[in-house]
């Protein structure tokens, strides 16, 4: 498995409650950390009896999970509060080039509005 599997893990943990033990998330963060922050203190390992147990939960877990079990809306009613610069308007400037970027056209582009 490539990539970044911290993000992964954190991606569970935030919109997987059932996935995540109980203790955890429990963690404010201070601006500016990353949000992975969050899930400081998550111990992977132990012998190998343990980790056949985690195994076995884990499978019954997922077999028997549905809808309900899903964080769908994890960052809340007001994603721009958390993420504002992922809602930038205005000119993009590389070397020469000056485009103007509106982030509903480009959603509108790729069919989201």
């Amino acid at each position: 498995m490539g990539g970044c599997l911290t993000l992964l893990q954190s991606w569970i943990y935030e919109y997987f409650p059932c996935l995540r033990d109980q203790k955890l998330g429990t963690r404010g963060l201070v601006c500016g950390e990353p949000f992975a922050k969050k899930w400081e203190g998550v111990r992977i390992g132990g012998g190998a009896q343990l980790m056949n147990e985690r195994l076995d939960h884990y499978r019954r877990v997922l077999d028997n999970m549905t809808d309900e079990f899903v964080f769908w809306c994890p960052f809340g009613p007001r994603p721009g509060a958390m993420v504002s610069r992922s809602l930038y308007s205005g000119v993009i400037r590389c070397m020469s080039v000056e485009e103007m970027y509106d982030p509903s056209r480009c959603l509108r582009q790729f069919g989201y509005v």
